[in-house]
Protein backbone atom coordinates (compact mmCIF):
# COMPACT_ATOMS: atom_id res chain seq x y z
CA UNK A 1 0.00 0.00 0.00
CA UNK A 2 1.22 3.36 -0.58
CA UNK A 3 1.55 5.30 2.09
CA UNK A 4 0.70 9.07 2.13
CA UNK A 5 3.18 11.25 3.97
CA UNK A 6 0.54 14.17 4.83
CA UNK A 7 -1.75 11.05 6.37
CA UNK A 8 0.97 9.46 7.81
CA UNK A 9 2.11 12.63 9.77
CA UNK A 10 -2.31 13.46 10.71
CA UNK A 11 -2.34 10.08 12.20
CA UNK A 12 1.02 10.06 14.31
CA UNK A 13 -0.07 13.59 15.30
CA UNK A 14 3.33 15.05 16.48
CA UNK A 15 3.54 18.51 15.56
CA UNK A 16 5.26 21.80 15.36
CA UNK A 17 2.43 23.80 14.43
CA UNK A 18 -0.05 27.09 15.40
CA UNK A 19 -3.18 24.92 17.21
CA UNK A 20 -5.80 26.62 14.92
CA UNK A 21 -4.37 25.30 11.81
CA UNK A 22 -3.94 21.60 13.18
CA UNK A 23 -7.77 21.19 14.13
CA UNK A 24 -8.42 22.40 10.40
CA UNK A 25 -7.57 18.21 10.08
CA UNK A 26 -10.18 17.15 12.34
CA UNK A 27 -12.38 16.52 9.04
CA UNK A 28 -10.04 14.66 7.37
CA UNK A 29 -8.92 12.62 10.61
CA UNK A 30 -12.65 11.96 10.77
CA UNK A 31 -12.91 10.67 7.06
CA UNK A 32 -9.84 7.69 7.58
CA UNK A 33 -11.20 6.52 10.65
CA UNK A 34 -14.48 5.92 8.38
CA UNK A 35 -12.88 4.90 5.39
CA UNK A 36 -14.12 7.42 3.19
CA UNK A 37 -12.13 8.61 0.31
CA UNK A 38 -10.29 11.58 0.39
CA UNK A 39 -9.25 13.97 -3.27
CA UNK A 40 -6.44 15.95 -2.16
CA UNK A 41 -4.93 17.58 -5.02
CA UNK A 42 -1.30 18.90 -4.87
CA UNK A 43 -0.06 22.46 -6.09
CA UNK A 44 1.57 21.66 -9.63
CA UNK A 45 3.51 25.15 -9.24
CA UNK A 46 7.36 25.39 -8.92
CA UNK A 47 8.91 25.78 -5.48
CA UNK A 48 11.94 27.01 -7.08
CA UNK A 49 12.34 29.78 -9.69
CA UNK A 50 15.06 32.85 -10.46
CA UNK A 51 15.10 36.13 -10.57
CA UNK A 52 17.17 38.89 -11.69
CA UNK A 53 18.48 41.45 -9.31
CA UNK A 54 15.82 43.73 -10.70
CA UNK A 55 13.42 41.68 -8.98
CA UNK A 56 12.12 39.97 -12.78
CA UNK A 57 11.53 36.47 -13.11
CA UNK A 58 13.97 34.75 -15.05
CA UNK A 59 11.93 32.97 -17.97
CA UNK A 60 11.97 30.07 -19.99
CA UNK A 61 12.77 30.68 -23.61
CA UNK A 62 11.96 29.25 -27.13
CA UNK A 63 12.68 25.79 -26.08
CA UNK A 64 11.18 25.94 -23.17
CA UNK A 65 14.63 25.60 -20.73
CA UNK A 66 15.55 28.27 -18.13
CA UNK A 67 18.70 29.98 -18.63
CA UNK A 68 19.66 31.28 -15.27
CA UNK A 69 22.18 34.27 -15.81
CA UNK A 70 25.25 35.11 -13.24
CA UNK A 71 24.13 37.01 -10.67
CA UNK A 72 20.96 35.69 -10.41
CA UNK A 73 18.83 35.18 -7.17
CA UNK A 74 16.91 31.78 -6.24
CA UNK A 75 13.45 31.92 -4.86
CA UNK A 76 12.41 29.13 -2.96
CA UNK A 77 8.47 28.98 -1.23
CA UNK A 78 7.96 26.76 1.61
CA UNK A 79 4.07 27.28 2.32
CA UNK A 80 1.49 25.70 4.09
CA UNK A 81 1.88 22.72 6.54
CA UNK A 82 5.19 20.83 6.11
CA UNK A 83 5.89 17.37 6.13
CA UNK A 84 8.81 15.39 6.27
CA UNK A 85 8.41 13.30 2.89
CA UNK A 86 6.62 14.93 0.09
CA UNK A 87 3.99 12.85 -1.67
CA UNK A 88 1.27 13.50 -4.69
CA UNK A 89 -0.68 16.06 -2.48
CA UNK A 90 1.97 18.50 -0.24
CA UNK A 91 5.75 19.13 -0.59
CA UNK A 92 7.66 18.04 2.01
CA UNK A 93 11.08 18.89 3.98
CA UNK A 94 13.17 16.84 1.51
CA UNK A 95 11.54 17.98 -1.87
CA UNK A 96 12.65 22.08 -0.29
CA UNK A 97 15.79 21.21 0.85
CA UNK A 98 16.25 19.72 -2.73
CA UNK A 99 14.95 23.16 -3.92
CA UNK A 100 17.56 24.93 -1.54
CA UNK A 101 20.27 22.75 -2.19
CA UNK A 102 19.93 23.13 -5.75
CA UNK A 103 19.83 26.68 -5.70
CA UNK A 104 22.77 26.84 -2.60
CA UNK A 105 25.05 24.67 -5.46
CA UNK A 106 24.07 27.05 -8.80
CA UNK A 107 27.45 28.88 -9.41
CA UNK A 108 25.21 31.63 -10.97
CA UNK A 109 23.25 32.00 -8.42
CA UNK A 110 24.87 34.40 -5.56
CA UNK A 111 21.58 34.14 -3.16
CA UNK A 112 18.20 32.57 -2.09
CA UNK A 113 14.89 33.94 -0.85
CA UNK A 114 13.40 31.64 1.24
CA UNK A 115 9.30 32.89 0.81
CA UNK A 116 7.97 31.34 4.06
CA UNK A 117 4.04 31.31 5.06
CA UNK A 118 2.75 28.78 6.79
CA UNK A 119 1.51 27.31 10.43
CA UNK A 120 4.08 24.51 10.83
CA UNK A 121 4.24 21.19 10.52
CA UNK A 122 5.05 17.88 11.63
CA UNK A 123 7.71 17.40 14.06
CA UNK A 124 10.25 15.21 12.07
CA UNK A 125 10.41 17.60 9.18
CA UNK A 126 13.32 20.37 11.27
CA UNK A 127 15.57 17.46 10.83
CA UNK A 128 16.27 18.01 6.74
CA UNK A 129 16.44 21.68 7.47
CA UNK A 130 18.85 21.26 10.16
CA UNK A 131 20.95 19.05 8.20
CA UNK A 132 21.05 21.47 5.27
CA UNK A 133 21.96 24.47 7.13
CA UNK A 134 24.71 22.79 9.08
CA UNK A 135 26.49 20.78 6.20
CA UNK A 136 25.14 22.25 2.94
CA UNK A 137 24.69 25.73 2.88
CA UNK A 138 27.53 28.52 1.45
CA UNK A 139 24.99 30.86 0.27
CA UNK A 140 23.19 33.69 1.80
CA UNK A 141 19.51 33.41 2.89
CA UNK A 142 16.96 36.15 3.23
CA UNK A 143 14.17 34.55 5.12
CA UNK A 144 10.85 36.68 3.25
CA UNK A 145 8.18 35.34 6.04
CA UNK A 146 4.07 36.32 5.79
CA UNK A 147 3.04 33.45 8.67
CA UNK A 148 6.17 32.19 10.48
CA UNK A 149 5.05 29.86 13.01
CA UNK A 150 6.26 27.06 15.05
CA UNK A 151 7.87 24.25 12.56
CA UNK A 152 7.93 27.64 10.10
CA UNK A 153 9.62 30.14 12.12
CA UNK A 154 12.27 27.34 13.87
CA UNK A 155 13.44 26.67 9.98
CA UNK A 156 13.45 30.09 9.39
CA UNK A 157 15.68 30.62 12.55
CA UNK A 158 17.94 27.56 11.10
CA UNK A 159 18.48 28.39 7.58
CA UNK A 160 18.21 32.12 7.10
CA UNK A 161 21.06 34.66 7.67
CA UNK A 162 17.90 37.76 7.40
CA UNK A 163 14.55 37.04 8.51
CA UNK A 164 12.16 39.49 7.03
CA UNK A 165 8.68 40.66 7.09
CA UNK A 166 6.67 40.52 3.83
CA UNK A 167 4.86 43.48 5.67
CA UNK A 168 3.64 44.75 8.94
CA UNK A 169 -0.42 43.96 8.70
CA UNK A 170 -0.90 40.10 8.29
CA UNK A 171 3.03 38.89 8.87
CA UNK A 172 3.13 36.63 12.60
CA UNK A 173 6.12 34.79 13.85
CA UNK A 174 6.78 32.59 16.46
CA UNK A 175 4.14 29.91 18.15
CA UNK A 176 7.57 28.38 19.65
CA UNK A 177 6.31 25.66 21.10
CA UNK A 178 4.78 22.00 20.52
CA UNK A 179 1.50 20.29 20.56
CA UNK A 180 0.83 16.10 20.57
CA UNK A 181 -2.68 15.51 19.32
CA UNK A 182 -4.31 11.82 18.82
CA UNK A 183 -7.58 10.49 18.23
CA UNK A 184 -8.66 7.45 20.58
CA UNK A 185 -11.34 5.66 18.53
CA UNK A 186 -11.24 2.38 20.74
CA UNK A 187 -14.55 3.16 22.07
CA UNK A 188 -16.31 3.57 18.82
CA UNK A 189 -14.78 0.99 17.09
CA UNK A 190 -15.68 -1.55 19.85
CA UNK A 191 -19.10 -0.45 19.70
CA UNK A 192 -19.22 -2.02 15.81
CA UNK A 193 -17.86 -5.17 17.84
CA UNK A 194 -14.06 -4.61 17.71
CA UNK A 195 -12.25 -5.28 20.79
CA UNK A 196 -8.48 -4.13 21.21
CA UNK A 197 -5.72 -6.36 23.08
CA UNK A 198 -2.49 -4.94 23.47
CA UNK A 199 0.23 -8.11 25.34
CA UNK A 200 3.55 -6.76 26.55
CA UNK A 201 5.68 -9.34 27.79
CA UNK A 202 7.40 -8.05 31.36
CA UNK A 203 10.83 -7.65 29.45
CA UNK A 204 8.98 -4.60 27.80
CA UNK A 205 7.16 -2.93 30.73
CA UNK A 206 8.24 0.72 29.42
CA UNK A 207 6.95 -0.11 25.69
CA UNK A 208 4.11 2.27 25.00
CA UNK A 209 3.60 3.26 28.33
CA UNK A 210 3.75 7.02 27.76
CA UNK A 211 1.10 6.78 25.21
CA UNK A 212 -0.92 4.16 27.12
CA UNK A 213 -0.91 6.49 30.02
CA UNK A 214 -1.81 9.37 27.88
CA UNK A 215 -5.36 7.58 26.75
CA UNK A 216 -5.87 7.64 30.03
CA UNK A 217 -5.95 11.13 30.39
CA UNK A 218 -2.27 10.95 32.54
CA UNK A 219 -0.33 13.28 30.27
CA UNK A 220 2.25 13.78 32.97
CA UNK A 221 4.88 11.12 31.58
CA UNK A 222 4.30 11.55 27.98
CA UNK A 223 4.88 15.51 28.51
CA UNK A 224 8.29 15.22 30.57
CA UNK A 225 9.76 12.71 28.19
CA UNK A 226 8.77 13.51 25.12
CA UNK A 227 6.99 16.99 24.78
CA UNK A 228 9.27 18.51 27.32
CA UNK A 229 12.83 17.74 25.71
CA UNK A 230 11.45 18.63 22.07
CA UNK A 231 9.91 22.31 23.42
CA UNK A 232 13.71 22.56 25.31
CA UNK A 233 15.22 21.82 21.58
CA UNK A 234 12.98 24.16 20.27
CA UNK A 235 14.11 26.91 22.73
CA UNK A 236 17.75 26.51 22.59
CA UNK A 237 17.72 26.44 18.94
CA UNK A 238 15.84 29.60 18.70
CA UNK A 239 18.14 31.49 21.37
CA UNK A 240 21.18 30.45 19.33
CA UNK A 241 20.46 31.89 16.23
CA UNK A 242 18.84 34.82 17.50
CA UNK A 243 21.17 36.13 20.37
CA UNK A 244 19.89 39.76 20.44
CA UNK A 245 16.30 38.02 21.26
CA UNK A 246 13.97 39.41 24.17
CA UNK A 247 13.05 36.88 26.28
CA UNK A 248 10.04 38.21 27.66
CA UNK A 249 6.46 36.98 28.17
CA UNK A 250 5.29 34.18 25.63
CA UNK A 251 8.54 34.65 23.23
CA UNK A 252 9.72 30.91 24.00
CA UNK A 253 6.23 29.43 24.92
CA UNK A 254 4.37 29.36 22.17
CA UNK A 255 2.66 33.10 22.17
CA UNK A 256 2.14 34.53 18.61
CA UNK A 257 3.51 38.05 17.11
CA UNK A 258 2.53 40.81 14.39
CA UNK A 259 5.87 41.99 12.33
CA UNK A 260 6.47 45.36 14.55
CA UNK A 261 6.96 43.65 17.59
CA UNK A 262 8.39 41.13 16.87
CA UNK A 263 11.31 42.82 15.38
CA UNK A 264 11.05 45.40 19.26
CA UNK A 265 11.64 41.23 20.01
CA UNK A 266 14.46 40.32 17.93
CA UNK A 267 12.93 37.54 16.73
CA UNK A 268 13.05 39.34 13.09
CA UNK A 269 15.40 41.22 11.55
CA UNK A 270 13.18 43.73 9.45
CA UNK A 271 10.06 44.61 7.74
CA UNK A 272 10.32 45.02 3.41
CA UNK A 273 9.25 43.11 0.47
CA UNK A 274 10.54 41.41 -1.92
CA UNK A 275 12.52 44.09 -3.69
CA UNK A 276 14.13 44.84 0.07
CA UNK A 277 14.90 40.99 -0.07
CA UNK A 278 16.45 41.50 -2.84
CA UNK A 279 18.71 44.14 -1.50
CA UNK A 280 19.28 41.91 1.12
CA UNK A 281 20.65 39.25 -0.91
CA UNK A 282 22.69 41.33 -3.10
CA UNK A 283 23.95 42.88 0.25
CA UNK A 284 24.57 39.97 1.99
CA UNK A 285 26.48 37.89 -0.81
CA UNK A 286 29.13 40.71 -1.36
CA UNK A 287 30.00 40.38 2.39
CA UNK A 288 30.31 36.51 1.79
CA UNK A 289 32.32 36.87 -0.99
CA UNK A 290 34.61 39.69 0.87
CA UNK A 291 34.58 37.09 3.97
CA UNK A 292 35.68 34.10 1.57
Amino acid sequence: MKVNSLISDIIRGEWLIDIHNLEAYNPIISKLLAGEQLNLERDTKSILNFIDQGGNVVKENEEGVVLVPKGSIAVVKMIGEVVKYGDFCVYGADEIVAALTQANNMKNVLATIFIIDGPGGSVSSIGPFQYFAKNIKSKPIIGLCDQALSLHYWTAVEVCDHIMADNNVSARFGSVGVVLTFADNRKAMEEKGIKFHEVYPVESEYKNKAFALAREGKYEMIREEFLSPLAKNFQSRVKANRPNLLEEVGVLSGKTFFADEALRLGMIDSIGGMQSAVRQAVILSSINKFNN
